[in-house]
């Protein structure tokens, strides 16, 4: 490309056009880009959910889960087949390979699914099959409350708010927790049932057939049309018990004579509770693809709107006394992750170019180098926007760490234009052109096998690799810009800004090393005529500081193999030592803490717990608000729910949200709260699809659930032990207390009962039975039947329930079963159509999930589990070791993409063996840093890792390339390996502390993303320092060793043969293209 340069130094109108064409599209598509906290990545899984009301867990495996997964077990492309069986509620989770299009996953479950719904049981509810949509994540907790009841909270925050914020343009779906509905409740007598002889059946038909309305046709009278409606529905809710349900002789039996019927509200399944007082919680998630802060900006609005805002003087449309509180929102982090990103990117290339500046002192060069910065980057937004890529803390961290990146090119350009100026004497003009055609091809390598690192991370598999991959092609296009950029904008700005200034006579050389110029008179050494900004200051001490070590580097080569060789032997020590996560922890101000209360208790027993743990956090200093949910989602499991717990900022507070975590554990660690199982962990992401937010999460499958109950609990009683691991826990939840009605077969069959007329009727007068609906208005509720509360709080009133009897009408329900308590399992997890338990844990601040796996792999070993049994691991665990093996096939790639950019570079096959055998030298100074600095190793040091690679090598190129030119102009190799790195010794310093300043603010950031920033930006700034200094020297020991055997007969073969190959090859391609074209 550098005819490029020429051709632009020229013609500088062309060239500022060329360049700000790029600069134009970025800046349009910036304004049109989204912005979000995470890219959008299409998770291939499906939920398949059917409620199917108080059966049990084994009742709904055996029932429903089971037909389910036997149904669409047979779709092709599946990962993994998941389920879960609760109390009333089955849901398959259909986890598909990456690669699936979950649309039509979708529709082939969709399709099975519905060859499976006649075999399911009567009392099952229709089966939802929903997509999981990553990024229909949460947005707004906003909780709703008011010194009122409960349902009255309810019907305003459902019908004046939720509705109204429903319709606000992004927002996907409004979930309600803690609210209790409107409900029409039929309760029925049995023992007025038993005295007018009615089944249940009979009440629930009965209630269903005399409400109803169908469409009666039409009257055609000549000219006139008239309309026929039924007016069979009831219009109050009072009208239901002049409801007939029977006739026994003369006289029609109502509800109101076997029962009453109550306007009253649904069963309460599910509490929350803000700071200790009731509420009603609204969940907003956005829909798949919306800018997140965008949506929430919306619903803020709405929201001023309804419970109005005195700043803007805005009254309020709720009912007086309602308050309207915002306790999570998800947006402001991501606010703040993305303006301390945009302040890190504009502090970096300050602080780049202060860099430039001291090493040149000349303002005019300073603003040339520095204005690759702001064109290559916002020209990477038109990429952005044409990929479909989002600002989003991952693209966003991409550009920050291009900040000190892309200023390189501009820099090794510049600076060799500036010595052709200074050493040399050319014309400004001319050593634009001049010195980009002696540098250009070594800034060319320097690019392309740049974006050979990158280009792997942008096709990473697995589910890190798709988030990855914004990552790794927004990093190789910026860095393709600013090789435009150095080969266009530089060298015109530098023709015309940069100016001769007055030279002076220095001392002759301190050394008999020749320049590039005396070489090409075929003089000795001469007088030097120096710039101030090279000879004079401080580094000419660092000059002759490098050039002393360079000769003594040269002359004992075998010191510096030994310390490269040590060096890259302490990674393994090193590595180990580290610890090992899937993700770094950031700061989000606000935790969730996790209860499950023991088995049996009741909604208002758990709910009292829980409001205790919450006001002993609420003591700790920097929690602003404490949101309790119990019986939250579509299970509604009473005893089970989470403390959210929202935090002040980071900078006014005096602890780290871990060690807020950490103090939150102490205090479950009270002997008040013994027996409960709870866990202390970051807000989720996103919910659904059966994915847990444990850290480590082992699986253990089998046949037999008791033994997998007892082998569980042996492995369970082990990671309690490891130093590393809080929160363990186990998906195995038994003990949950039941009645078992054994109904005496000879017995019914006797009385003319049947078994499912027992199931059935149970079913109405205990779990209660939907038998209509009642509209008012616009509005529909439900309509319920269900026995008394006294028949159904003891089993002395169980027994007491009738049954239909098709000899006698009706039979009490002791005289056809036998009563026994005992317990059972509350859920029943499976995994490839097997049973399973899954065990979880959490990271210690500071620990590593890999001692954790480690440690628990090493006792499962020693166990011997018999055949059938098999262990792995699920979650974040599972996708650590997935992560692992792809970063390392990314490495591979990255080197044999380098290796071909670089051999075709240097036309050897040598040469590029010498730069990268110096990169894995890095790797032990990055791990380094993150020891001293409390860091550990996960995905993203491992992308730093990435990094560090296409930077380090840079170096290396710069060496090799000017040592190869000086050769080539007749200079003995010696001397040209220290002419060549002092030459070079500026630009590689120039460019690695442009690197580490741009970093700096990623590397000393604390607020919202710091974990992240940190965790990549301490890998990259340690090991570019200390790395430094040791390639600064190996670089020319292992071009000398190489090139002494070159030397050698072998591989003077091996280049003949590869000079007669290759040198065919390109003679031959010579000849056709220019017989080709001399055609035309």
């Amino acid at each position: 490309m550098q005819w490029l340069a020429e051709i632009c130094v020229k013609r500088p109108v062309f060239a500022t056009m060329l360049v700000m064409s790029l600069v134009v599209v970025g800046m349009f598509s910036f304004l049109s880009l989204g912005v979000d906290l995470f890219p959008k990545v299409d998770f291939p899984t499906i939920t398949v959910t059917v409620i199917n009301p108080g059966a049990s867990p084994e009742e709904i495996e055996t029932e429903v889960t089971e037909k389910i997964e036997e149904a669409v077990n047979t779709i092709s492309g599946i990962d993994e087949l998941r389920s879960s069986s609760i109390e009333g509620m089955s849901q398959v989770f259909v986890q598909f390979v990456l690669e699936k299009d979950v649309n039509v996953a979708a529709q082939e479950v969709e399709n099975r699914v519905q060859t499976v719904i006649p075999n399911l049981p009567d009392t099952a509810e229709q089966p939802t099959v929903m997509k999981l949509d990553s990024d229909a994540a949460p947005v707004l907790r906003i909780v709703v409350s008011a010194p009122t009841n409960l349902r009255e909270v309810t019907e305003v925050a459902k019908n004046q708010i939720k509705e109204r914020i429903e319709s606000v343009n992004g927002v996907g779906q409004v979930s309600m927790i803690g609210g209790q509905e409107r409900q029409i409740n039929v309760w029925v007598d049995p023992d007025k049932m038993r005295a007018y002889d009615i089944t249940p059946a009979e009440v629930t038909n009965a209630l269903r057939i005399q409400n109803i309305e169908f469409p009666s046709g039409r009257l055609d009278e000549g000219r006139d049309e008239t309309s026929v409606r039924t007016m069979g529905k009831i219009r109050k809710p009072e009208g239901f018990d002049n409801v007939v349900v029977a006739t026994r002789g003369d006289y029609s039996v109502q509800v109101k004579d076997i029962g009453h019927t109550e306007d009253g509200a649904e069963e309460l399944r599910s509490e929350a509770r803000l700071n200790g007082k009731p509420a009603v919680t609204l969940i907003v998630a956005k829909q798949s693809g919306q800018n997140t802060v965008a949506v929430a900006h919306g619903v803020k609005e709405r929201l001023k709107e309804i419970a109005g805002d005195e700043a803007a003087g805005i009254k309020s449309t709720l009912p007086p006394g309602f308050e309207v509180r915002i306790i999570g929102d998800n947006s402001i982090f991501i606010e703040n992750s993305l303006h301390a990103i945009e302040e890190h990117l504009i502090v970096g290339s300050i602080l780049a170019a202060i860099v430039v500046f001291l090493f040149l002192w000349n303002f005019r060069a300073t603003f040339i180098a520095a204005l690759a910065i702001p064109t290559s980057i916002i020209s990477t937004f038109g990429l952005m926007y044409a990929m479909g890529y989002t600002l989003n803390s991952i693209t966003m961290l991409s550009l920050t760490l291009m900040v000190g990146i892309v200023i390189d090119d501009a820099i090794v350009v510049l600076e060799n234009i500036f010595r052709f100026i200074e050493e040399k004497g050319m014309d400004p003009f001319q050593a634009a052109i001049e010195g980009t055609r002696e540098i250009g091809p070594a800034v060319m390598a320097t690019t392309l096998s740049l974006m050979a690192v990158f280009v792997p991370i942008g096709f990473m598999q697995g589910i890190v690799g798709r988030f990855m991959s914004s990552f790794g092609l927004t990093a190789a296009f910026a860095v393709a810009v600013s090789l435009l950029v150095s080969f266009t904008l530089t060298p015109m700005l530098a023709a015309r800004l940069i100016k001769r200034t007055h030279l002076k006579k220095a001392k002759p050389a301190p050394s008999d090393i020749l320049d590039d110029e005396a070489m090409e008179r075929g003089e000795g050494p001469q007088q030097h005529e120096d710039h101030l900004s090279k000879e004079a200051g401080w580094f000419r001490h660092v000059d002759g500081i490098y050039t002393f070590l360079l000769k003594f580097s040269m002359g004992h080569r075998w010191v510096i193999i030994t310390l490269c060789g040590l060096v890259f032997l302490s990674i393994i020590p090193l590595f180990m030592f580290v610890g090992k996560n899937f993700l770094p922890v950031d700061d989000q101000s606000q935790f969730e803490v996790s209860v499950r209360a023991p088995e049996g208790y009741s909604l208002d027993a758990s709910a009292l717990v829980m409001e205790r743990i919450a006001s002993r956090i609420r003591e700790m200093p920097g929690v602003t608000d404490t949101l309790v949910t119990v019986g939250g989602g579509q299970a509604q499991v009473v005893n089970s729910g989470t403390i959210y717990v929202k935090l002040t900022d980071i900078s006014d507070r005096p602890k780290s949200q871990e060690q807020m975590m950490s103090d939150a554990r102490a205090v479950l660690g009270d002997p008040q709260f013994e027996g409960l199982r709870t866990a202390v962990q970051q807000v989720q992401a996103f919910s659904g699809g059966g994915f847990r937010n444990a850290n480590v999460q082992f699986l253990i499958a089998g046949p037999d659930l008791k033994k997998l109950e007892e082998y569980s609990e042996k492995i369970l009683e082990k990671m309690k032990t490891i130093p590393d691991a809080v929160d363990v826990d186990s998906t195995l939840i038994s003990g949950k207390p039941e009645v078992r009605l054994e109904v005496d077969r000879a017995k019914a069959a006797d009385l003319g009962v049947r078994i499912g007329d027992v199931s059935q009727a149970l079913n109405t007068l205990v779990a209660g039975q939907e038998a209509t609906s009642y509209n008012e208005g616009a509005e529909q509720y439900e309509v319920r039947v269900r026995a008394i509360n006294s028949f159904r709080t003891d089993v002395e009133g169980l027994k007491r329930l009738i049954v239909p009897s098709s000899k006698i009408g009706w039979v009490t329900l002791d005289r056809l079963v036998t009563v026994s308590q005992g317990t059972g399992p509350s859920s029943i997890e499976r995994t490839n159509r097997q049973r399973q338990v899954t065990l979880l844990a959490n990271t210690k601040p500071g620990g590593s999930a890999a001692s954790i796996t480690a440690a628990i792999d090493d006792f499962v070993a020693k166990m011997q589990l018999p055949p059938g049994y098999r262990t792995g691991y699920v979650g974040q665990s599972k996708e650590m070791g997935k992560a692992g093996f792809y970063f390392l096939l990314a490495f591979a790639l990255s080197f044999i993409f380098m290796y071909i950019v670089l051999a075709a570079q240097f036309e050897s096959f040598i040469h590029p063996v010498t730069i990268l055998l110096t990169l894995p030298l890095s790797i032990p100074f990055g791990i380094l840093s993150l020891l001293v600095t409390g860091q550990t190793v996960n995905i993203f040091s491992g992308l730093g890792l990435l990094l560090l690679f296409g930077v380090v090598k840079k170096n290396a190129i710069l060496q090799i390339d000017h040592t190869n030119n000086l050769r080539s102009q007749g200079m003995a190799r010696l001397d040209a390996i220290i002419q060549a790195n002092r030459d070079r010794l500026r630009p590689i310093l120039m460019t690695t502390i442009a690197l580490v300043a741009g970093m700096i603010p990623l590397v000393v950031s604390t607020g919202a993303g710091a974990g992240t920033n940190r965790s990549i930006g301490v890998l990259l700034v340690g090991g570019q320092i200390l790395y430094l200094l040791l390639t600064l020297l190996a670089v020319p020991v292992f071009y000398s060793l190489f090139d002494d055997f070159a030397e050698l007969r072998l591989f003077r073969y091996v280049t003949r043969f590869s000079d007669w190959l290759f040198g065919g090859l390109r003679r031959k391609l010579a000849s056709a293209t220019g017989a080709l074209f001399g055609k035309n």
